[in-house]
Parts: C-alpha cells; structure tokens; sequence
C-alpha cells in the first residue's frame, strides 16, 4: 500500500517522541504510546519476552486496568503455546511485521482455549506484530490489538514495516547507552539467557512492577517445544507439530508461515516418521501429552522421550 505524507509526518512524529528515550523501559513505554496515536487500535504494547525466565512483562498503551493482570495473566500462561507466532515467539527470530486474525487464516485459532479466555474477552480479533531479537537473549515483541471496531489494515501494516527497522535501530541505541541492561529482566538471580557477556555497567535496576504485575509462560509450553526438537524435528516441524496441535488446517499453517501446503505436508511426513505417528490427531495427542504429562496414561500412550 502506498502511503501519503501524512502518513510519513506521523511515522516522524513517533520517532521523535521514541529517540527521546532514557532507557530501554522507558523506550518501550513510548513505542506503545506512539503507536496506540498512531493506529485506530484496541491498544499497542512492547513487550519484552524472557524465555529462560519464563517472563513476559509490557509496557501496554492504554495501560492496563487495575486486576487485569489477575483476571487473565493465568490464561496467557497456560495457553501461550497455542499462540500462532509461539514458535516465533521463543525462537529468538526477527518476524514481521506479521499478523493473524480470527476472521482469516487463523480461524481456527478462535477455538482454543488462549482465544476464548484471553484475547476474545479483550475484544481482539487481529494483531499485526513485530518480533526483534535483543543483544542480551531477550525477544521484543511489538503488537497492535485489532478489534471489529478498530480491524487495522494494509496502511498500518504498512506503516509498521516503515518504522520497524528504526524501532530495532533505536532500542539497540537505548540498550548501548544505558550499558545493555536487561529490561525488564535483570535481577540478583541472573535468570536471563544472554548469548554474549553483558559489558560491565551499573547495578540491574529492578524488573518492572512486582510479582503480581507480570505474565509468565508456563514450562509446559517450553517442555513441549524443546521435546519436540529433542526427539528429532527440526524448529520449523515443531512450530508446525504445535499448530497441528492448535487445530490448524493445513491451509491455515501454509499461509500463517507463509510456505506453500506442499511444503506444509512435506513437514507433516517428517513429523509423523520422526514421531512414529500416523496422524494428525496422534501429533496432536503427542504435543498435549508434552504439555499435561498428567494426561499420559488418559490417552494411553507413554510420554515422548530421547
């Protein structure tokens, strides 16, 4: 989509606001804001995921509510694996901007258990979103929430692929300049993976809020994935064995990875060998066994192992 200079002007005007940041949190608090002016959304956020940690905390515009983290913080972490980027997500890649959306491809999305207890109650029906990696291990994760009143299109998407190699430039700057703490994750425990040595700088501050004001990613989701790639699939077969697992037609995984379905079900083949499966339902089966080892002896067969 061809943009306007309107559209340029605005773009400008976030990247103002955005090199004026002091840190790496203060960073993401003006991405999101930024973007929420920007785009007739539901809401913007820049979240920043640690997967060792198993943490998951944003800077949302407009903030969140008071107990909104309580009311649905338990949902995000018993279900972030049926998410449709969740391979994407704890795979450390840059992605996007990429969207997904209930009335599209991703449909069948709209039957899992993450949809209906944590995005539907929020009135989101597409996200557009970015994922860049972080000098220190982390994941940035920058969302626009599209709803039916606000259901974002090809001039945002558009937008955001403009802006989005600026945001990645200027979070890096902001990192650099502060000593590359890690935001919002660092602590006395050290429980961040970091591919490289942190250069020596001041003190970790302390993570964004307390305990009560984070979301966290269950160890079943990880388990899952990380058996998976264990017993032999590649990242691609195991993103494809948990959409599977989501309910996701083939068509809908072919255009969610943007792959043909030929290659789709060239996937599928080496799954099914790999896992000794014969079926959809049996990968299915053996993901959910990965996620809820209690099920094992309900759907009886033993637990996966290398």
């Amino acid at each position: 989509m061809q943009l306007e200079a309107a559209d340029y002007a605005a773009i400008l005007d976030v990247l103002e606001s955005v090199a004026g940041s002091h840190d790496t949190r203060d960073y993401a608090a003006r991405v999101s804001a930024g973007l929420f002016r920007l785009f007739p959304s539901q809401g913007a956020s820049c979240t920043e995921i640690d997967v060792t940690g198993r943490r998951v905390v944003s800077e949302p515009a407009p903030p969140f509510p008071s107990g909104w983290i309580a009311q649905y913080g338990p949902a995000f972490e018993n279900f972030a694996w049926q998410h449709p980027l969740f391979g994407k997500l704890i795979s450390g890649e840059r992605v996007g901007p990429t969207s997904w959306s209930v009335d599209g491809a991703e449909s069948a999305f709209a039957r899992t258990e993450l949809y209906r207890s944590f995005y539907e109650p929020n009135g989101v029906r597409r996200q557009i979103v970015l994922i860049f990696p972080t000098p220190h291990g982390t994941s940035i994760v920058i969302s626009i929430d599209c709803a039916a009143a606000h259901p974002c299109g090809g001039r945002e998407a558009a937008m955001l692929s403009t802006i989005a190699p600026l945001l990645e430039t200027s979070y890096r700057l902001v990192s650099r300049a502060e000593g590359n703490l890690v935001w919002p994750f660092a602590d006395a425990r050290g429980a961040v993976k970091a591919d490289v040595s942190a250069p020596a700088g001041p003190a970790p501050r302390t993570p964004l809020g307390e305990s009560s004001d984070k979301l966290t990613i269950d160890d079943a989701q990880l388990r899952a994935h990380q058996a998976l790639r264990s017993a032999g699939l590649t990242a691609r077969q195991a993103e494809i064995a948990l959409m599977v697992a989501s309910g996701a037609a083939t068509s809908q995984i072919a255009t969610t990875l943007q792959i043909s379905t030929g290659t789709v079900r060239k996937h599928l083949e080496a799954v099914h060998a790999t896992l000794g499966v014969s079926s959809r339902a049996a990968v299915a089966a053996t993901v959910m066994r990965l996620v809820h080892p209690e099920a094992a002896d309900i759907l009886g067969q033993p637990l996966l192992s290398r």
